[in-house]
């Protein structure tokens, strides 16, 4: 989903349900089309429970210092592309690379045009994520930059997005055209096949595991206090990065224009506790408690500015992970492993030499190293004749 949020200060007393922020008139939280976070994600019931002995502690953050830069996706709906790559960081990291920093930009064209998923829309899920890079692999982010902007009628004449989730358009406005050769030929990365797991069992597998888990999210604008909230929201928690659990009002009103959205988990905190707000955006005298520390894509500007554990961070309702949510997770790589070959760049186009008519060529002939094309226009001195 891609939205521009402009905003307005409306003076009054009682909460802050206004943006106290509006100086920023181009502030813009980018989700992703849901049924492309949730295609093919299995349900909860199907998937291996957490042991029912297991004690975690009250707070986990040990996966906090092993993150990458918090990135921002800018305007693009491209959240799981981000959470996935969030992912693979980590892992690099956790297997022993200093800086990784890999391709989102080369991300998103292998799995539209690679795994040939999703090829004419913006988004995609977690898994089918991993299994681009598990299968071919992706490259640093030096040699296909990231491109926040979205392609349009000035970039191509058949790119015209119309802000919809459901409009279909070729694949290469999604893409940004084809990778350059300098992506084409460079090391590639990969990372083992990985698994859907319980959102029960998240806390397990962290704990025992030690790896972050990336998890897709039915999306519920109050309780993210997004721009896009038709409830009262509080900027003030936006800058803390809290995420409650959502009231029914919440519910109802974000599946009117249902969204979805992908971030990283990196810890918890059991003892956490805020206010649950109403659908008029006031407390209502009860408490949430318990939530997961995770890490967003939506840049250091603003999103969880003040949130304790770094910019860009923030905290989400357990119980809304657990009932909303869908988790994968992956194993740390072999660095000692051989890269996967890149895909060769594409061979120089022939050039034309003389034209066939002129020494008697027909279509397809050769004759002593010079071939005449297919159109019967073009001869060339190729070498050898096959």
């Amino acid at each position: 989903m891609r939205k521009l949020v402009m905003v307005l200060v409306v003076a009054g007393c009682g909460p802050q349900t206004s943006n106290p922020m509006a100086s920023s008139a181009d502030i813009h939280e980018p989700l992703s089309k849901y049924d492309d976070v949730f295609r093919g994600v299995p349900d909860n019931s199907k998937l291996p429970a957490p042991k029912a002995d297991g004690t975690w502690p009250a707070q986990y953050t040990d996966l906090v210092a092993q993150q990458s830069p918090v990135r921002d996706q800018d305007r693009r709906g491209v959240c799981t592309i981000f959470s996935t790559t969030a992912l693979m960081e980590h892992l690099y990291i956790k297997a022993g690379m200093a800086t990784p920093d890999f391709s989102e930009q080369y991300l998103q064209w292998s799995v539209k045009v690679k795994l040939g998923r999703y090829s004419t829309g913006e988004g995609s899920n977690n898994d089918d994520n991993v299994e681009a890079i598990h299968q071919f692999g992706i490259p640093e982010e030096s040699v296909w930059p990231y491109n926040g902007k979205e392609w349009d009628a000035t970039n191509d004449p058949d790119c015209k997005p119309d802000g919809t989730e459901t409009q279909e358009l070729p694949t290469k406005c999604w893409t940004q055209g084809d990778p350059p050769a300098a992506a084409q030929s460079a090391k590639m990365y990969t990372l083992p096949e990985g698994q859907w797991l319980s959102t029960y069992a998240i806390k397990e597998h962290m704990s025992t595991q030690k790896t972050a888990v990336v998890v897709g999210l039915d999306f519920f604008y109050q309780a993210w206090n997004h721009g896009g909230s038709k409830l009262p929201i509080n900027r003030d928690d936006f800058k803390k990065g809290i995420v409650r659990f959502p009231n029914a009002t919440d519910i109802q009103k974000s599946h009117e224009e249902r969204a979805g959205h992908g971030i990283l988990l990196v810890g918890w905190d059991d003892n956490l506790e805020v206010d649950e707000i109403g659908a008029d955006g006031k407390a209502t005298g009860n408490k949430q408690k318990g939530f997961y520390i995770f890490k967003n894509s939506w840049g250091t500007d603003w999103f969880g500015v003040d949130n304790p554990y770094g910019k860009g961070y923030g905290f989400i309702s357990q119980k809304y992970v657990e009932q909303y949510g869908s988790a994968y997770v992956d194993d740390v790589p072999d660095l000692s492993m051989p890269a996967p070959m890149p895909t060769p760049a594409p061979a120089p186009a022939p050039t034309c030499d003389y034209n066939c008519s002129d020494y008697g060529y027909t279509a397809n002939q050769c004759d002593s190293g010079w071939q005449c094309d297919a159109d019967g226009k073009c001869l060339t001195n190729v070498g050898t004749c096959p």
